[in-house]
């Protein structure tokens, strides 16, 4: 059974694709995540060249399309040419191919999202994110159901092998998630639409069991924003009645489930004292680093080690092939302060734009949520899981989209108060 939802999973990605690139043509690069996230979700059957074949084909239309694209972050050029001139002192590309792509693309759509953003307008942006976060939750609750179901769980994460199971998804894979649930639940509350609300109950409790605070959290967080949405455009009635829909839908998971007695056992069982020690690594890794490349003079403080290739490469072996998990340190031992550097100036560039667009409360909402989760997914690591950080630029760019003079530019949320003008200048692959 797990074979055939694969497959059909995989049928999907092709077919998806042709359909993108017939129909939907630039506005296909809000839909990478998606189809990112589905082909983390399968075994495959194509090889894996299939795959680098269709995320580069879509680079390739985009920049076609926008052949000045690079204007809107230059410090995207500058990394993709750092990077260029990294990879020819690399002793293996091959074992370093799935991160290279990956964040190949992640740099190159960065720009690319703001161009094309620019010429489309924010309410048919909007659709089309919604409709991506939702296929996301959908695929994600599909494979949790047929995953628990035939019990499959190679990853074990957490020691999980029985309950709830969530296949091939491991670790990173779930950061998506937090960010699909939010724009998920602001389109359920904004539409009234109950498909919509219940993907986002299913979602958000399948995410709760699978103990990834750090996803678990920003979920949290993004549902806080959404009732500050309703708040700011004074929707009271619109909180009132989405707080008890809400209180009601969870007595009754409580009530009629073993959701909190799973809940119970898979917080003791994940033995967050250990977790503790884990973390502990993790900020470490800074302390490692400096030693490294100050006091050992091991490897080069501006250019890094090598891209990619920390495993056992890094305190002498301390944490012996552990990989360094924090995206800084990561960046740090792989491309050198400078590399470092140009990415915090090409992140800081987006922020910035967003920032500058941003005219309303709702605008400045979601730039705030989208600064947490990318505060926290920076801290906790992977950016070569790419479908977060793309999905972060999808959601945080949309003040630079066209906007309609007779609309509010909101979530849908139709009476938004603007900010003062005093305010406007403050706001994985496989292998």
């Amino acid at each position: 059974m797990i074979e055939l939802f694969f497959l059909a999973t995989e049928i999907f990605i092709i077919v998806f694709t042709l359909y993108l690139f017939v129909y939907k043509k630039e506005l296909a690069i809000i839909y990478i995540p998606t189809l990112i996230f589905a082909q983390t979700v399968i075994t495959p059957v194509l090889p894996a060249m299939t795959y680098y074949i269709i995320f580069t084909l879509f680079i390739l239309y985009f920049i076609y399309n926008n052949i000045s694209f690079l204007r809107e972050n230059p410090f995207t050029l500058a990394l993709l040419l750092y990077y260029a001139v990294l990879l020819t002192q690399s002793p293996d590309i091959e074992s370093i191919r799935a991160p290279l792509f990956s964040v190949a693309w992640l740099l190159f759509a960065i720009p690319l999202i703001i161009s094309i953003y620019r010429k489309f307008e924010r309410e048919i942006l909007l659709k089309e994110l919604s409709q991506a976060a939702f296929i996301i939750l959908l695929i994600f609750v599909v494979n949790v159901a047929i995953s628990t179901f035939v019990g499959y769980a190679p990853n074990a994460m957490y020691g999980i092998t029985t309950g709830i199971l969530y296949g091939n998804l491991f670790a990173t894979d779930f950061n998506v998630l937090s960010l699909a649930i939010f724009v998920v639940l602001i389109r359920a509350v904004n539409q009234k639409s109950i498909i919509y609300f219940l993907l986002f109950v299913i979602s958000f409790s399948f995410v709760t069991l699978s103990l990834r605070r750090s996803v678990m959290g920003l979920a949290a967080i993004g549902i806080a924003v959404a009732v500050l949405l309703l708040l700011t455009q004074r929707s009271l009635l619109k909180v009132v009645a989405f707080s008890g829909i809400v209180a009601i839908l969870g007595f009754a998971i409580i009530a009629n489930t073993s959701f909190m007695t799973v809940l119970i056992e898979r917080y003791e069982h994940r033995n967050l004292a250990e977790r503790e020690l884990e973390e502990e690594k993790r900020f470490l890794e800074y302390e490692v680093l400096y030693e490294d490349m100050f006091i050992y003079e091991d490897y080069s403080p501006w250019f890094g080690y090598g891209l990619f290739d920390s495993a056992g490469n890094y305190g002498k072996g301390i944490f012996e092939e552990r990989t360094l998990h924090s995206d800084l340190t990561n960046m740090a031992h792989s491309t050198g302060i400078l590399g470092v550097v140009l990415y915090l100036l090409m992140i800081f560039t987006i922020f910035w734009k967003s920032y500058k667009g941003s005219t309303t409360r709702t605008d400045r909402l979601i730039f705030f949520y989208c600064v947490v989760v990318f505060m926290v997914y920076t801290t906790t690591g992977r950016y070569t899981t790419i479908e977060n950080i793309w999905f972060i630029v999808l959601l945080l760019m949309l003040p630079v989209a066209k906007q309609r003079e007779t609309e509010n530019h909101t979530f849908s949320l139709k009476k938004d108060k603007p900010a003062l003008k005093k305010d406007v200048n403050l706001h994985k692959l496989p292998a």
